[in-house]
């Protein structure tokens, strides 16, 4: 579920003015599906669950590593780092969307 940003936490998030939920499977897959997602890193289909898994720990280990995080606190980059398996679910529920609701949501995208 979305959240509100940290340093606006009164300010509502788009999901929370769906009124059906129709409307909410398109804000989630059109709006902040897209906005968590950001630029992930991919692997093949296929690649092994060790090695899925390892490197998904790297990853997180290191941008949770203090020197790390100081380096980027220097160079003014933020740093908020999605959980891989939180990314693949997002995904999935993305390609799992109602044909119906896909149509509906490519016409609003395209407006």
């Amino acid at each position: 579920m979305p959240k509100a940003l940290p340093d606006l936490p009164n300010v509502p998030v788009a999901i929370d003015f769906a009124k059906t939920d129709e409307a909410r499977k398109l804000i989630e897959v059109g709006a902040h599906s897209n906005s968590m997602i950001g630029k992930p890193f991919v692997l093949p289909p296929g690649t092994p669950k060790e090695l899925l898994e390892a490197l998904r720990r790297g990853f997180m280990d290191t941008v949770r590593d203090s020197q790390f995080l100081a380096d980027a606190g220097k160079a003014k980059l933020d740093i908020k780092p999605e959980e891989g398996a939180a990314i693949q679910r997002r995904i999935e529920g993305m390609f799992g969307l109602e044909p119906s609701l896909v149509v509906k949501l490519r016409d609003i995208l395209l407006k």
